[in-house]
């Protein structure tokens, strides 16, 4: 059966079933052949009716593309799809590599998670699009499987604080082209869409329109001055002179600074919103003494009480807790223990949630919060609220509170909260290089983040986490260099403890960064305008260029800047891609032709590439054509 939509055809064959979409004889999509026996086939003013023996699958035409979905909504259904062209979406990834034809996601679910299994990270969005202007979106609880690899590879499990198998397996990178070439979909009652655009631009542009954007922007201070944050310098191991003498350094280093942000282990115990006495004798004296220095100030929350806490039992006693069957508060595990998890679904808890955290800004002059969990993984799934509810939900009405309420803030976790208006964090970056959640994967994150409706992306903090690995100075620099460009840079690790060569350095990019922060608060405004993203791949001003669509240590600040970081040690020079028009050097005022490769381009440490737009016939005034 064929018919046309637009200027795409679109064939349905019956024995064995299989949907092709092509575009002028070019196969933009086509199903697998699917091991299902077509029990019958019937079209009527609803759409197609595929009926197989256990369940039908309906098609119906919309506005731009299909809709599928499968009745009864018990059943389960597995579509998998081949991947012409190149694709994008999906979302964060622990080890994000880019685009996501590069990448053998087993099959799993498709659930927001703190270091998942398979690789899911903390914002999905169930959506997929390719270069070939193919855009599909789930609707229903989903597993999902993006060129598996081959049986013979390892899966793991999830159980917090279990081996869970190196970074560089979630998901595993195809190295030889073993992964079977498919985006394969999976669920009960599956429901997809599907629409047809001319490249990968119009297919992001078609998902804004559905998924929304932000309609204003975060306090335009996050995009300028870094954020400074105790927990990569210091972890648990915090207080009230730790806080000041580490503001003091700041200063005396002369780097500039906005938000001083006290992490983990202000508290006494996690729940309650106020501060340990013994740590923070006097956190009122605390903050107007960062104030009366110019920082803002703002503290770690997290959506879960220990058992011990005052709030845990008020919030028990008042029923604002995930209960179990048994009526009790259901005890989550997380990364610091178990605890009782706030129940989001409850208005009277979330009611009681702002209450404390705006009476301890009231108290204590606090401006703000840094808001972590709230995946998915953390709600039990026989856990039992005022409002039942998809796991996934939890993380969406998390936000969704967030951004309501809250202005000087930052969230870790999304799922379908494109329209808030706050800065996303990306999930805490090990201090290494790679893909594998290093150096290189924050500017692969940010372009995913970007092409998933998410433009007020927050870096994590420069140099990492330092877990387990120790940051250089190489490292220090290169990573204050990438996030320079980026939409907002936050620091933890000093550059002053690497030598005076990185102290320097680093400032200058710091420094760099608030030169640039109107330009990005230009970029913010017009995202909150059209849903744009703030960073841009460089496909942007190249859709059909193969070059342009792999490029994955690149990016776009808006249309005009082209910003090509060293995200490799030992690296003095590397190959740039220029997109089509002349590009003028930021620091020398070389103007190039572009739409090519420039092989060993010079990157001494100390310089981070990047490159200026310059209309044609404007050359002269900038330098010299090469």
């Amino acid at each position: 059966m064929l018919f046309d939509l637009d200027a795409f055809q679109i064939s349905i064959e019956r024995d064995p079933f299989r949907l092709t979409i092509c575009h002028a004889n070019t196969i933009c999509l086509r199903s697998a052949q699917n091991p299902h026996r077509v029990k019958s086939f019937n079209r009527d003013e609803n759409g197609l009716h595929i009926e197989f023996f256990q369940l039908t699958l309906h098609v119906k035409r919309r506005e731009g593309g299909l809709h599928l979905h499968v009745t009864p909504y018990t059943e389960e259904l597995s579509l998998s799809f081949e991947m012409p062209g190149q694709w994008f979406g999906h979302g964060e990834l622990v080890h994000q590599a880019y685009p996501l034809n590069r990448i053998m996601l087993p099959q799993s679910i498709m659930q927001t998670y703190d270091n998942g299994p398979a690789g899911q990270s903390c914002k999905l969005t169930p959506a997929w699009f390719s270069s070939k202007g193919i855009l599909i979106i789930a609707h229903t609880p989903v597993a999902v499987g993006i060129n598996q690899p081959p049986e013979n590879f390892p899966r793991y499990e999830w159980n917090l604080g279990s081996e869970k198998g190196p970074f560089a397996h979630r998901p595993f990178v195809d190295q030889d082209n073993s992964g079977d070439g498919m985006l394969t979909l999976t669920g009960k009652g599956l429901q997809l869409s599907m629409y047809m655009a001319k490249d990968a631009i119009s297919a992001y542009k078609h998902l804004i329109d559905l998924v929304g954007h932000p309609s204003s922007t975060p306090p335009a201070e996050l995009f300028g001055k870094p954020t400074w944050t105790t927990w990569a310098r210091y972890k648990t191991v915090v207080s009230q002179e730790i806080v000041l003498d580490f503001a003091g350094q700041i200063i005396r280093h002369g780097y500039p600074f906005n938000v001083m942000e006290i992490d983990d282990r202000w508290q006494s115990h996690y729940g309650d919103i106020f501060f340990d006495p013994q740590r923070f004798p006097d956190p009122q004296a605390m903050i107007a003494s960062l104030h009366a220095r110019g920082f803002k100030v703002t503290a770690w929350v997290i959506p879960f009480l220990d058992p011990d806490s005052a709030a845990f039992a008020e919030g028990e006693q008042a029923g604002y807790l995930v209960r179990n069957r048994q009526g009790k508060p259901y005890l989550t595990r997380w990364w610091q223990g178990v605890g009782g998890l706030l129940d989001v679904t409850n208005p009277s808890a979330l009611a009681w949630f702002k209450e404390r955290l705006e009476k301890l800004c009231a108290d204590t002059g606090l401006d703000g919060y840094k808001f972590d969990a709230g995946e998915a993984i953390f709600f039990p799934a026989d856990g039992i609220c005022a409002e039942p509810i998809d796991p996934n939900e939890y993380t969406h009405r998390y936000i969704e509170f967030i951004g309501q309420n809250f202005k000087l803030c930052e969230a870790r976790s999304a799922w379908f909260n494109q329209t808030a208006p706050i800065f996303f964090r990306q999930w805490d970056k090990w201090t290494t290089w790679g893909l594998d959640n290093g150096l290189h994967s924050v500017l692969t994150s940010a372009l995913t983040l970007g092409l998933t409706g998410y433009p007020f992306i927050l870096p994590d903090m420069v140099g990492g986490n330092a877990y387990e690995e120790q940051a250089d100075a190489e490292l220090m620099i290169r990573w204050t260099q990438v996030n320079a460009l980026l939409p907002a840079i936050q620091f933890s690790l000093a550059p002053w403890d690497y030598g005076q060569e990185c102290t320097e350095i680093c400032r200058q990019y710091a420094e760099l960064h608030v030169e640039y922060a109107p330009k990005i608060l230009e970029l913010a405004v017009e995202s909150t305008r059209t849903g744009l993203p703030i960073i841009r791949p460089v496909w942007w001003l190249a859709p059909e260029s193969e070059t342009a669509l792999t490029c994955d240590d690149e990016f776009l600040l808006g249309d005009n800047i082209l910003v090509a970081p060293v995200v490799k040690p030992g690296m003095l020079k590397r190959d740039i891609y220029l997109p089509p028009g002349l590009w003028r050097d930021h620091w020398n005022g070389a103007v190039l032709e572009g739409n090519r490769i420039i092989k060993d381009y010079p990157a001494p440490l100390n310089i981070l590439p990047f490159f200026e737009h310059v209309p044609y016939g404007q050359e002269a005034t900038t330098g010299q054509a090469q």
